[in-house]
Formats: C-alpha cells, structure tokens, sequence
C-alpha cells in the first residue's frame, strides 16, 4: 500500500529537527555518522530522505526509494528528496552533502528500494548500503526517526562549516603572471579524475571573458557529465550577455580518441556553435595522424576546431587576460571547483599548492 508524505509538512519538520538540539540514545548514531561522513553521496540523501518521510509519516517505510516498492509503507521518496530536501540543503546547509539536484537519478536510488541485493559495487560501497539498512530498518516509530533526524542533520551542518572553511582562499601575494603559471604546473601534477584541468580552463576562460566588453557568461559543469543536462554541450560553455550560445570548450586528461574528439564538436555544431576547442592535460594520450587528418575535416566544414595542450593553453590565456588583481586568479579557481561539484581533496589540493609555493 502506497502512503502519502505532504510536501509542506515534510518542510516544517526539516526545519524543526534543524532547530531540535538531537538525543538519539543508541548505536545508531555511530552508523549515521559514518554514512554521512563516508564517500558514497547517494546514500546520504537515501539516508536523509528515509528519516524524514518517517518522521512524517508512521506508516512510511523508510526503506522505499519509490511509490511502487513492494513494501505496505511504499511512498514517493524520490519527489520528496528532490522538491524538499534538496533545496533545504542549498538553503540552509550550503550544499554539505555534494549540492546534488536530483540524487534519486543515480544509479543506487533507482531501485524500488533497499535491499542488499540492489547492485553496487563490492567493498566499502556494499557496507554502507548494508550499514544504511540496518539504520532505517531499525527506526519503527516517527518520534524516533525524528530524533535520529536532528543528529543527522547536526552531522550535516558540521560538515557544512568544515565545507565553508575549504572554499575560502587567501593567498598573501598578488602573484605575477609566471607566479600564476607556476601554481598551474604544480596544481596539475595531480588529476583527480580530471577535475585538475577542468578548474584550469574554467577558472581561466572566466578571467578572460570577465575582460572583455559586452559580457559573457562561462558555465562550467561537473568533470565526465558534460551534456547531462540540455543546458550542457561541453565541460565549459560560452555565453553571451544575452544568454545566446557562442561556443564550448571539452577538456581530457586521459587517453582519448579522434572519435572523442568528434563527439565534443559534433555536439557544438548540433547547438549552433560555429568554433570549439578541445584542451588535453599531461595524462593524455592520443593518435595525432589520425586526429590531424580528423581536424581537418572539420575546418574544411568552416568549422573552427582548436586542439591544443593546457600549457601552452594557460600560456596564451595569461597573455591575453586583463587582471587588474591577479589574487582574482585563485578566486576563480575555487570558485571554478564549487561550480563543477569537485571532491573535497581537490580543493585541499588547491589550498596544498598555494603552500608549497609560499602564497600563504
């Protein structure tokens, strides 16, 4: 039997387990905690989400990840995550939990619901959905699951003070411009699946079109998800004022093919872009014959493709760029890695960086 969680009830409730100083007196907490403060980022909202529609709802299983489970407490889990709880966490806990607007769509979360033989993958991911089980399936009454809500939610926002202090950036030097392409080297000795190169380009395109005159808009987007979404093309898409497409930038620090290469373009021109570049980092690899004589079809096309390495990319770009306060640069590094939702240890990386080369 499907139950039903009212949405504007579900927001009150958020809001007072919010303000509710949490006294869970059991195991449970400790298992919460790991959840919350682990790697798996569907789980968290799973987590969240369960507590909250039981807390609603006595009759809720928290267990249901969708209306249709075979469970007598079935309710629509997804909808209430998307349309409650994630705008609660960019409100009020500044997107601590990774800033997701849909986690239902993710793999783990699109079953009916939990069970431990929902595929995932072997290791710490199948313990925290084994560890997620036995917390929601232990929860029987919504006075309990209201109160392991507040923890939770007391979790979450230390994990959002902890997450403010990361953003932040403050380097003691206004760095010249072979100071900043010195922190560029250094900064991406390391990948992390690619989210190095794309904090590069983003954060320089940002710089240069903040320059120019007329006003342009640069979206970057999170790294291995371009084109998710139909506001998306590459991994940074070019605007103008106007909101008018103009061109995207792909960027690969992996090994990748002339038909990767392709793909990136053929989706500019199918959005109505007349140019686009292709920028790869150190870890590439790549078959340049093959990838020329693919070039050159394109231009043959009048379509201007531009293949370039990120050195010599970031080179130009601080040739070109107009920065009054060259500190600007490190702003939009990070604000170049919140864009993309990167990993916690690559805006360490960039806090590590700036201290070996003596800016803080």
């Amino acid at each position: 039997m499907t139950v039903q969680v009212v949405h504007a009830e579900a927001e009150k409730k958020l809001i007072e387990a919010f303000k509710t100083e949490p006294k869970p007196t059991n195991g449970n907490t400790t298992k919460i905690t790991r959840i919350l403060q682990g790697s798996h980022k569907t789980y968290k909202y799973v987590l969240i989400t369960g507590l909250l529609g039981k807390a609603c709802n006595k009759d809720v299983d928290p267990l249901a990840l969708q209306a249709g489970a075979p469970l007598s407490g079935a309710y629509d889990a997804r909808s209430l995550c998307h349309k409650v709880f994630v705008p609660f966490e960019r409100n009020f806990l500044s997107n601590a939990l990774g800033g997701s607007n849909e986690p239902f769509l993710n793999k783990p979360a699109r079953f009916t619901h939990l069970s431990v033989g929902n595929a995932v993958r072997a290791g710490k991911d199948r313990e925290t959905l084994s560890t997620l089980i036995d917390v929601l399936s232990s929860i029987k009454t919504s006075e309990d699951a209201s109160r392991y809500l507040s923890f939770a939610l007391r979790i979450v926002t230390e994990i959002a003070r902890k997450q403010i202090a990361l953003n932040k950036t403050s380097i003691s030097i206004n760095p010249t411009l072979l100071e900043i392409y010195d922190f560029i080297v250094h900064f991406l000795e390391k990948s992390f699946e690619g989210e190095t190169c794309t904090i590069v380009v983003g954060a320089l395109e940002s710089v240069y079109h903040n320059g120019l005159k007329g006003g342009f808009i640069v979206g970057c987007h999170k790294v291995n998800q371009s084109g998710s979404s139909s506001k998306e093309v590459g991994d940074i898409d070019i605007f103008s004022s106007d909101g008018k497409y103009r061109y995207s930038i792909e960027v690969k620090d992996k090994t990748f093919s002339d038909s990767d290469v392709g793909h990136a373009f053929k989706k500019i021109i199918a959005n109505g872009g007349m140019k686009g570049a292709f920028i790869y980092g150190p870890r590439s690899s790549f078959n340049e014959s093959a990838l020329i004589k693919h070039l050159k079809s394109y231009e043959q096309n009048k379509f201007l493709a531009v293949f370039m390495d990120i050195y010599n990319y970031a080179k130009l770009m601080l040739f070109k760029s107009n920065m009054e306060e060259r500190r600007e640069f490190m702003d939009r590094i990070m604000n170049t890695a919140i864009e993309i939702n990167a990993r916690d240890e690559t805006k360490l990386w960039i806090h590590e960086t700036t201290k070996r080369l003596g800016w803080t």
